[in-house]
């Protein structure tokens, strides 16, 4: 059979045409017989890398919607500072503690180290 543009196709290089029908196995056996429908299984390694993919989004997702419901805490907040007890301050000293642990104040200058 030649190769070339514009030839026709050898008459007996059609593929079969088989009958139409509605029997249930006929179209089972004949869907078994294409390889077109029938791909090769993935390799086990590639099902066990899916699942633990599947796993660790399932993972990521709890953790992220556990920190998500966890609101910050407010330790202590005092209006009065210990120079002037009985005059509110201008903005009060408020402590947070933050997710991830870390103490966070508010309303207070940095001191200088010595």
């Amino acid at each position: 059979m030649s190769s070339k543009k514009g030839e026709p196709v050898q008459p007996g290089a059609q593929p079969a045409h088989e009958e139409p029908t509605s029997d249930v196995h006929v179209l089972n056996e004949r869907l078994n017989r294409d390889p077109r429908f029938n791909p090769p299984t993935p390799s086990p390694w590639k099902r066990i890398a899916l699942l633990a993919f599947v796993v660790a989004l399932f993972y990521v997702a709890l953790k992220l919607r556990v920190n998500l419901a966890k609101q910050t805490q407010v330790v202590y907040a005092d209006r009065y500072s210990q120079e002037f007890k009985f005059r509110p301050a201008a903005s009060p000293v408020i402590t947070e503690t933050l997710k991830d642990g870390r103490t966070r104040l508010r309303g207070v200058q940095p001191t200088a180290r010595l």
